[in-house]
């Protein structure tokens, strides 16, 4: 099935306010390790999930689409957002921030509109939202489902050396480096939005391969009533 653009999607959707709880959604978060293929699950769930489902009912997938509506309007580089919404607060970037002729937004404010992104995109239903720190962004929202995908470091880097064509040394340095990064965005979302436990769902890849964990993903969801 042919994927949709974030605006589109918005934009055929959209119901001018804030719904009702009971009218919200549904939704599906995914997170995972580094390593672990979120978005390749996330694909295997949008087919699963459009399989029977009528036109209106029908299942979008977004990841980096998001960073790209906030470059869209705030003509800025994606890559350029991504690192600002990592950067750690600092006094004297602000201050020197604050005199800039050009506005930069802070990491605050960057991650502050990603999130108002993905609780639309949540509200409105039918998405699948693959990291970008969704299931924090959305723990209070109901008629949804967040999914953590987690492996061993050993099998992750296995992963990440055939993937690229590396030594599973050098994958396990590159896989430390955006651990680090990863789990400081996250403990960023979690602290705002907590979520106890932050997970609906966890599974071990190395355990389950990802068309086993898409099924009972979407037979869970439709148990709930997330799914048709």
């Amino acid at each position: 099935m042919a994927r949709v653009s974030l605006a589109e999607y918005m934009k055929e959707r959209r119901v001018g306010h804030e719904p009702e709880p009971e009218r919200m959604g549904p939704f599906l978060t995914i997170s995972r390790q580094f390593g672990c293929y979120g978005f390749s699950l996330g694909l295997l769930l949008m087919e699963i999930l459009n399989e029977n489902a009528p036109p209106e009912k029908t299942w979008h997938i977004f990841n980096k689409e998001v960073l790209e509506r906030l470059a869209t309007e705030t003509n800025m580089a994606a890559e350029f957002l991504d690192r600002q919404r990592r950067e750690k607060p600092s006094l004297i970037v602000d201050f020197f921030r604050a005199l800039s002729r050009d506005r930069i937004p802070s990491g605050y404010e960057v991650r502050h509109r990603i999130t108002a992104i993905i609780r639309g995109l949540a509200m409105e239903g039918y998405a699948i939202i693959v990291g970008q720190g969704g299931a924090s962004a959305t723990a209070d929202l109901p008629n949804g489902i967040s999914v953590r995908l987690e492996a061993p470091e050993s099998w992750r880097a296995r992963q990440i050396a055939q993937r690229e064509g590396i030594s599973e040394s050098k994958a396990k340095l590159e896989l430390r480096v955006k651990e680090k990064e990863r789990e400081h965005l996250r403990d960023i979302y979690q602290a705002r939005f907590h979520h106890e436990p932050p997970f609906h769902l966890v599974y071990d890849c190395s355990a389950f391969t990802l068309a086993h964990i898409a099924q009972h993903v979407a037979y869970l969801m439709r148990l709930k009533g997330c799914a048709s």
